[in-house]
């Protein structure tokens, strides 16, 4: 319950997380996570494009276990956030019904009701698993009973809800003009080219220092996204001082590019924790008492989600 920190996160909590010698381990292993996600179902990997379609998937799940899910309804949570205009939500329901993720089923109060496929709830259970063992290095004890409750009923339902909410409190908290929510979060992929660069980033030190390597014609072919838009995206960052690119293809981040980095994932990882310790208290009387403190020495590891429904592909 330490992580439950309420809409705004105090700086001892990001302190907290800073300290932990096991924090570049799991934002790496989120990032290793996202990225094997994506490679493993192409219509997921749609989703976590840019941010837009991440929300427009969150408020979608959260609307149908919490009312109901309607076009007006989702316009409204979408805009909420901040980050999709009515308008756009309404593209990326047809989006979502394009994929198989939603498909009408009547009408509630004069608005059509549209309801999730089990293949779009199967692959955001499946998403979201992903998500906890990234930050189960973090808390291994309470994750790992969340995660063994996960597929109880109710249980993954509650977590979808409260992450949509979590993370909508602290939107106002969020400086979404910044150089990178323009550059990462709003360009098509690129999340996922953040991703692949932490992914690859090594040592103890996070946000990293040291160059990393980044192959702009693998990336395009994995993203599937052209040569020249990955190269854009990096030009654009560069011109924004939170990278800088060098002749044989490094990426090595600014100093404005590590702290807009280590802020936009420590609030993520801490985001993912207070909706896990929400979630077991909602849930505490589908598992056993509530979990011993793990020892700080003896921290799970982090997994790259390769489980999967039969389906992804």
């Amino acid at each position: 319950m330490r992580w439950d920190t309420g809409p705004a996160i105090d700086d001892e909590i990001y302190s907290r997380l800073r300290a932990d010698p096991r924090y570049p381990e799991a934002v790496r292993g989120f990032a290793a996570n996202m990225l094997d996600a994506g490679d493993a179902d192409r219509l997921l990997d749609g989703i976590l494009k840019d941010a837009g379609r991440n929300v427009a998937a969150l408020s979608a799940i959260h609307l149908h276990f919490s009312g109901g899910l309607t076009l007006p309804r989702l316009k409204i949570l979408c805009a909420s956030f901040g980050l999709v205009s009515p308008g756009r939500a309404r593209a990326l329901l047809l989006y979502l019904r394009y994929l198989g993720y939603v498909e009408p089923s009547g009408a509630r109060g004069g608005a059509a009701l549209y309801v999730p496929t089990a293949r779009f709830l199967n692959t955001w259970r499946y998403h979201l698993r992903a998500v906890l063992r990234a930050v189960q290095v973090l808390e291994p004890a309470a994750i790992g009973l969340l995660l063994d409750k996960f597929d109880m009923p109710g249980v993954f339902e509650t977590y979808a809800k409260v992450l949509c909410d979590v993370f909508l409190d602290g939107m106002p908290h969020a400086n979404m003009e910044s150089p990178y929510f323009r550059v990462f979060m709003h360009r098509n992929a690129g999340i996922q080219i953040m991703h692949t660069l932490l992914a690859a980033s090594t040592g103890d030190a996070f946000p990293p220092q040291q160059p990393i390597a980044l192959s702009l014609s693998a990336a395009a072919r994995r993203f599937r996204v052209s040569r020249i838009h990955v190269r854009r995206l990096l030009d654009a960052a560069e011109r924004d001082g939170l990278l800088r690119l060098s002749a044989d293809g490094a990426v090595q981040f600014e100093q404005a590019g590590r702290d807009a980095i280590d802020y936009i994932f420590s609030t993520q990882l801490i985001r993912f924790l207070s909706a896990a310790a929400r979630t077991l208290v909602l849930t505490r009387d589908l598992g056993e008492a509530a979990p011993q403190a793990a020892p700080h020495h003896a921290p799970a590891p982090v997994e790259r989600d390769r489980d999967r429904p039969a389906h992804f592909g």
